[in-house]
């Protein structure tokens, strides 16, 4: 019986460790494809931000190839909620099982459509830039059915990671799990709503840190708190 414990708790260090530094790169990639220094927070929920995101901030092509390579990590990333798991599965199928599972899924066709498909967003705007486009009815077009494809692969993504931090925040405010209750707060639920809410407050050319990163953080916070809460609690595992 020690000796697994020791084996799990082994385990689960390795991975909040693994999985938190590997997030760092996730931050980089978020930043190429979303960050402006000139938006403030109100400005995130405007026109302006979805005209950053589809450009890519007009960033060079091998720079934003560069951040497509996040997505390739994000079957690591997802390991996370394997560790969420084992603190909270001791509230039952229902409320721990279920909510991992959606947000694992839903990291996982994240790391597939928006890291890689933000790319193809902007191909576009840089063959625009490359070569001209005098036929701007053919550009609007192209770029419309481009945004409706992108919007589709995203569906099930959207849906699963909405209910399912939902729904994990619930599990968490149980008070069954070895988290306690004020530990909704560091759950993916938690720290999107904080991200967005203080981003939303803060002028440019800070706003960005927070809210163009909320990929990175409402898995990075989480991952290091459930690591760090874990750390020495393998007896009550």
């Amino acid at each position: 019986m020690m000796e697994q414990s020791n084996f799990l708790r082994n385990r689960l260090r390795l991975i909040g460790v693994v999985v938190s530094i590997l997030l760092l790169w996730n931050g980089v990639c978020d930043f190429i494809y979303a960050y402006s220094p000139t938006l403030s927070g109100l400005d995130y929920f405007s026109p302006a931000a979805w005209e950053v995101i589809r450009t890519a901030g007009h960033r060079p092509h091998w720079m934003i190839m560069m951040a497509q390579t996040a997505g390739w990590l994000y079957p690591i990333y997802a390991l996370s909620y394997y560790h969420w798991w084992i603190g909270m599965r001791r509230a039952g199928f229902w409320l721990a099982t279920v909510p991992c599972v959606m947000l694992a899924y839903a990291l996982l066709m994240i790391g597939g459509i928006q890291h890689a498909g933000f790319a193809f967003l902007s191909v576009l705007a840089q063959a625009k830039a490359l070569v001209g486009s005098t036929d701007n009815i053919f550009y609007a077009m192209a770029n419309r059915l481009l945004v409706e494809h992108f919007a589709m692969g995203d569906l099930t993504a959207a849906l699963a990671f909405t209910i399912g931090a939902i729904w994990h925040a619930v599990g968490i405010l149980s008070g069954r799990t070895l988290y306690p209750r004020w530990f909704a707060a560091l759950s993916p639920l938690g720290v999107l709503v904080l991200t967005m809410v203080l981003g939303a407050l803060l002028p440019a050319p800070f706003a960005g840190f927070p809210i163009a990163l909320f990929g990175t953080w409402f898995m990075l916070i989480p991952t290091v708190a459930s690591t760090v809460w874990l750390w020495n609690r393998s007896e009550k595992l």
